[in-house]
């Protein structure tokens, strides 16, 4: 009667913990789902929560889901299949060399393939388990590909989105953050996300069911155990606690240290001529190593304190083996469970507790990574400083006719850049821009393409201002050609292509023809195919701008900026360009700076800016006659005067010609009148 209460009482313990058991496991996926779903970001809250950031990674899960539930599905077979292991074991001690008396399935099992002595049941057991290592195997192999499949894929799916929401981000971004920056984000950071599925979710999941189904036999070999198997959870949970938020905070900084690397690293070698023209490699050494060595230290105590926790959670696991072992001894002893039986305990629980020390070693790890998905998480919701009104409209058949009113800019908080800028530059005119360097030039044509918004003011295209269109259709209707030139590795032909995609073999080089570029390409060793390096660097300054004009003629858009663009040019070269400019410019509003009168003298309206405002505006002969500032320029080439590097005349950086060359230009400006 008592041993029919007991057993009556341990089924009844049995049914509570499946149900609690049950409910936990439903209580998790209600979490995961609420994170998945009611996930949002506010403007106030770009630093995610832990629980948001693990339900916003879930959501790049969403579209392999069938893959992820054959990857629960294999999992569950893998701990299935693990689960075997002990009870051969248990087989091979009570059974074959014990005399224990064998359970019910046991014996319907030799019945069946007829195992009635020990040595038949010694074969059979050692076959049963080369068959469950061999079975082990082959799903560990499949649960390995599921889980780096789903992990490499979600990878790419976040870095194909950080890549494109990189580029939407304004320039001012970009410009603040650096371009390592940008690099270290959409790599390090990016793969990052990858240790987080392949060592941290995936590994959670299936040490959750580990744990969940070998408590659940826990409870039916001896209930005792199974808590006391448990008791060390509790303390392990605090101490993973508080070491992960002492872990966060350093990880959070060790990534900014290794971006602000990338950022040197690439700084030096895009600027390798300068750092050896003014033999500044040991400069450069040492900036380097004094920022590897912060790094290195700071990366050390993160080590130091990786050590401790690990050592913290391998003392924990050893008092709850020690305590299991005691306790399972003890009944043993009574006469309550077998050897076999203590086998499999000590079995699942080693189960149970290696996934523990597991990630005990690789937190540190999971910290950095999780710092990393935080600042990909923060990046990804930043809101462009520039981007499209709710209500923009497509510019489509724009004719180019550009007016600047009441414009006024600045970078952030400084004193403005421009100021009341008012002009108007009709349809198929060209307006040049003259002036000091700092005067403001490039950063006035920067805002017809929307790179930055003015501060007040409005700037119109055909009468509508550029904030309510389209950004796309904004830029695809301007072609740009800038005063240092912008090149990639790929070939010639594919760096003028990049001005219209589509363009015919003939159409890339007949722009080439015009921009001067088509007789030095077909000299390179493989033609219009041959690689350019990067940046360009196999080509000359004035290749590069060549290259570039014949980009920008390509695109054949309605309106041309030319930032500088015969900065690298001689005069003969320049002069070439222009005459063939000038068959193109007809139809076209084309805005230009240049830092030779000869090039703006046949503007249709020539603007001198100084400190950001406009001091005149006019024809070159109107403006000889009535802007103080233009006559002294002209005068001061005239008459062959030589200024230091500080004294450009026009662009960002564009300095005054030698004395004789400027006399050369100013003849050659006579010439052409």
């Amino acid at each position: 009667m008592a041993t029919a209460l007991v057993v009556r009482f341990l089924q009844t313990i049995l049914e509570f913990r499946r149900t609690m058991a049950i409910a936990y496991v439903l209580k998790v996926v209600r979490v995961l789902v609420d994170m998945q779903e009611n996930f949002s970001i506010t403007k106030k809250n770009r630093k995610p929560q832990l629980r948001h950031l693990i339900g916003w990674l879930l959501g790049y899960l969403r579209p392999y889901r069938a893959s992820f539930a054959a990857f629960i599905g294999v999992s569950l077979l893998q701990i299935l299949v693990g689960l075997l292991v002990p009870w051969s074991m248990k087989v091979l001690v009570d059974n074959v060399l014990g005399n224990e008396p064998s359970p019910a399935w046991l014996v319907r099992l030799t019945d069946v393939f007829s195992l009635h002595d020990k040595f038949s049941m010694l074969v059979a057991v050692c076959l049963a388990g080369l068959f469950i290592g061999l079975a082990s195997g082959i799903v560990s192999v499949v649960y390995t590909q599921l889980q780096v499949g789903i992990g490499q894929k979600t990878v790419l799916d976040l870095q194909r989105d950080l890549f494109e929401h990189l580029q939407k981000l304004s320039l001012s971004y970009h410009q603040k953050t650096g371009t390592g920056d940008a690099i270290y984000r959409l790599t390090s950071d990016a793969f990052c996300v990858y240790s987080i599925i392949l060592s941290g979710i995936f590994p959670m999941i299936t040490s959750l069911l580990t744990l969940l189904l070998m408590f659940l036999i826990l409870l039916r070999l001896e209930w005792s155990l199974a808590l006391l198997s448990l008791a060390v959870m509790p303390p392990l949970f605090f101490v993973i606690d508080r070491y992960s938020a002492r872990l966060s905070e350093r990880n959070e900084q060790v990534r900014v240290m290794e971006s602000r690397i990338y950022n040197l690293v690439h700084e030096v070698f895009s600027s390798i001529k300068l750092v050896k023209a003014f033999s500044r490699e040991k400069y450069e050494q040492q900036k380097f190593f004094r920022q590897g060595t912060h790094t290195f230290r700071a990366r050390l105590q993160i080590t130091f304190q990786e050590s401790l926790f690990s050592f913290a959670v391998t003392a924990l696991t050893l008092v709850g083996t020690a305590a299991v072992l005691g306790v399972g001894g003890w009944h043993v002893l009574r006469g309550d469970l077998t050897i076999g039986d203590l086998l499999i305990v000590i079995a699942y629980l080693g189960a149970v507790y290696a996934p523990l020390s597991a990630i005990s070693k690789t937190i540190g790890s999971l910290q950095g990574a999780l710092s990393s998905a935080r600042r990909v998480y923060e990046t990804l919701h930043l809101e462009p400083e520039i981007k499209d009104s709710p209500k923009a409209l497509k510019a489509q058949n724009l004719r180019g006719h550009i007016n600047f009113k009441n414009v006024s800019f600045g970078y952030g908080n400084d004193r403005p850049v421009l100021e009341n800028i008012n002009f108007e530059i009709e349809v198929g005119k060209m307006a040049a821009l003259v002036g000091l360097t700092g005067a403001g030039k490039s950063t006035l044509v920067s805002l017809i393409p929307r790179f930055y918004d003015p501060m007040r003011g409005a700037v119109t295209i055909d009468g509508i201002d550029v904030r309510e269109m389209h950004l796309k259709s904004l830029r695809e209707a301007i072609s740009i050609v800038t005063q240092e030139p912008i090149l990639f590795s790929s070939s010639a032909e594919e760096n003028i292509r990049y001005g219209k995609l589509n363009a015919s073999r003939e159409e890339i080089v007949a722009a080439a023809k015009t921009a001067q570029a088509h007789e030095f390409i077909e000299n390179l060793p493989e033609g219009y195919a041959t690689l350019l390096g990067e940046s360009g660097n196999q080509l000359s300054g004035g290749e590069r701008q060549r290259i570039s004009i014949a980009r920008a003629l390509l695109k054949d858009a309605p309106i041309l900026i030319l930032d500088e663009p015969t900065s690298s040019l001689d005069s003969r070269s320049e002069s070439r360009i222009f005459t063939a400019l000038q068959r193109l410019v007809k139809n076209r509003t084309t805005i230009v700076i240049a830092h030779r009168l000869s090039t703006v003298r046949n503007a249709d309206k020539i603007i001198v800016l100084e400190n950001g405002k406009i001091a005149g505006a006019g024809k070159h002969e109107e403006l000889l006659q009535t802007n103080e500032l233009y006559r002294e320029l002209y005068e001061r080439l005239l008459h062959g005067f030589g200024l230091e590097t500080g004294d450009a005349i026009t662009g960002n950086g564009s300095q005054w010609q030698h004395a004789d060359e400027m006399a050369n230009d100013i003849q050659l400006t006579k010439l052409n009148g």
